[in-house]
Order: C-alpha cells, then structure tokens, then sequence
C-alpha cells in the first residue's frame, strides 16, 4: 500500500519548488502520483490547509482515483486539508488529532465594487466547501456553514460525531501507545505495588523480591492505566478550547 503525504502547507504547482528552496515542508497537487496497478492508497494528513484552489486539485485528484482511499489524520487537518480529507473513502483520525474548518479568506487593492465582488466569490467558495463536508457526513450544508462562520475546531471524538472522520485511530487497543507526556504512575498505584512486592516505602526493589502472579502484574497495570486515561480525557477540552483562542493569522493572499 502506498502513502501519500498530506504535510505543511498546501500550495499550488508554480510555486512548491520556491517554498522547499526557502526550507518550508508544503504539499501540491502534482506531488499527489498514483499507484498504475489503482491499489489502494492512504493519505497521511497533517496541514495548517493553504491554497484552496490546490486543495481543490487535490481533492478532484483522489475522488477521481479508481483504487481505495484511505486518509489518516496524524495531527492537524485544517482548512483545505479538511476538504482534502474528505475525498477519502475511510478517514481515521489520530485521538490527538483535530479538525479546523472556516469560511475562505483573500486579500486584494481596489475599489469598494471589486471588494463586493470578491465578498461574492468568497461566498461561492465558502459553500462549495461546506458541500463537501456535507457531501461525506450526510449533515446539512447549513450546519457546517455555521460552524464554518465561527471557525470551528474539533477533537477527534468531534470530528466522528459531526460525520467528518469515520472513527478515531487505536481506539480498539487494550491500552494506549503512548501516553501524552504522562508515564508518572500514582502513589496509590507504586503502593500497591511494593506491598505485593514484599517491599517498604524506601526499601530498594531487588529481584529476589519479585514474586508477583499474572493476576496480580494485570491488576497494577489495570489500576496505572485507567488515572492516566482520565488525566488525558480532562486534557482535551482545555487543549480544544485553547486552540480556539489562539487563531492562526489570517493570510492575505486567497488562502482556504
């Protein structure tokens, strides 16, 4: 199977080659090439979004493709990388993984008849975009538009209830991969463990102390996990509404 990258900022064909010169990481439509044999591909997403009409391109690229999609939010799936997602047949979404749709943005000189104009096309775009994430979550365009309007983040849980991701990645495993920058069990648990050990408070471990059962190693591992499992079901509130109160600039250039 192959992977396709989905990283940086999404900008369009002309101008890839100037953003790598400069050391930016970006992605364009013709860095999107396919397997002959149509296999199935999966996107490996994590972008801030970029140019809409590249992300346009991207999008028409994978929804024209023959083979099996699949598209893996590792990080960030924002604006025109949000749209790009949702060309994939199955989208997985990583439990630190967010979402960020808005309405489209540009910046232009002129006069108050061309900034009518623009507002015009910018309308256009919004509710093409807000089609998209319709088109895959079954939900009304009306909705996303709203949400759109306030510049919406969601958490991974948010993105599979709102339809936007099909389910969140590891979310069958016995017990997470990694734990967030955690790893300090609590006291209760080094507790218990000492005593089933044999062992005082400051009194080394050593192996001739170690005469613990199955039963009892998957109870320590049991009591260990589910604290750190609630520290990092309380984290992703705080973080969501932290990254809505921290907004990236806005670009001024026709930037989605």
């Amino acid at each position: 199977m192959k992977t396709i990258p989905i990283k940086g900022t999404i900008v369009n064909n002309s101008d890839v080659e100037i953003y790598r010169w400069l050391g930016y990481e970006v992605t364009a439509p013709k860095d999107i090439l396919f397997p002959e044999d149509n296999s199935e591909v999966t996107l490996e997403i994590n972008s801030p979004g970029g140019d809409v009409y590249a992300g346009a391109e991207i999008y028409t690229k994978l929804r024209a493709y023959e083979g099996k999609v699949t598209a893996n939010i590792v990080g960030m799936a924002a604006s025109a990388a949000s749209v790009v997602a949702m060309a994939a047949n199955h989208v997985a979404i990583s439990p630190m993984g967010q979402m960020m749709i808005h309405n489209a943005s540009a910046g232009i000189t002129g006069n108050a008849a061309d900034h009518k104009h623009l507002a015009d096309v910018l309308d256009g775009v919004s509710a093409q975009i807000a089609d998209s994430y319709a088109a895959r979550s079954g939900k009304s365009a009306v909705d996303f538009q709203a949400l759109m309007a306030k510049e919406t983040y969601f958490t991974a849980k948010e993105a599979v209830e709102q339809g936007l991701a099909d389910e969140i990645m590891f979310e069958d495993d016995e017990a997470p991969a990694a734990v967030a920058g955690f790893g300090i069990l609590p006291t209760a648990v080094l507790d218990k463990a000492r005593k089933l050990m044999g062992t005082e408070q400051d009194e080394p471990i050593s192996k001739t102390h170690v005469t613990l059962n199955a039963e009892a190693v998957a109870q320590i591992v049991k009591d260990a996990i589910v604290p750190l499992q609630n520290q990092i079901n309380n984290l992703k509130k705080p973080l969501a509404k932290e990254n809505n109160e921290h907004k990236e600039p806005q670009s001024k250039r026709f930037f989605f």
